[in-house]
């Protein structure tokens, strides 16, 4: 994780919303104060322990290559549609991506596919693919659908490329 800094103002109003906290929340007043200890202090080496939840940020390359990714898969979808056919008669349907080895991609996907509500056509494919090999083969797609334009009409020919 990240090692968190925080600017002198940003530790007194974290002191002040802790102060505010334990009177508000008096059962948690010592989880609180110990919190406010932390951030007063400057004991820097806890500050992740303020709010475990908070995780490293996702990098604009990793997102932009993610909405780039689904929108071949869009493209690929609206494609086959197009032809009667389905992403895995060509072999290039989306499987999601790997929970446990392609972090942030996989967080940042699901984000955008389920809380966002984005990319509703690929709505019914899985969130998790329980491989390390779906980022590799996606991004040698995508790499294939930029050379080609990022067509959003693709034909046969189109598709059958992705797959190889």
């Amino acid at each position: 994780m990240t090692k968190i800094k925080l600017t002198d103002a940003e530790r007194l109003i974290l002191s002040n919303q802790y102060q505010i906290l334990a009177l508000l929340q008096p059962d948690q007043a010592k989880e609180h104060a110990r919190a406010n200890e932390i951030v007063t202090s400057g004991y820097e080496f806890y500050y992740s322990d303020l709010n475990p939840s908070l995780s490293d940020p996702v990098p604009a390359e990793v997102s932009e290559e993610i909405i780039d990714i689904l929108d071949m898969f869009r493209a690929i979808e609206f494609s086959t549609r197009e032809l009667g056919k389905k992403p895995s008669d060509y072999r290039i349907a989306f499987e999601g991506l790997d929970g446990n080895n392609d972090h942030p991609q996989y967080w940042f996907t699901k984000f955008v596919r389920r809380d966002l509500g984005r990319w509703e056509e690929l709505k019914a494919y899985p969130d998790n693919s329980h491989t390390q090999t779906s980022l590799p083969t996606y991004r040698r797609m995508l790499s294939k659908w930029k050379a080609n334009g990022k067509k959003f009409e693709m034909s046969h020919d189109d598709l059958t490329a992705l797959a190889k």
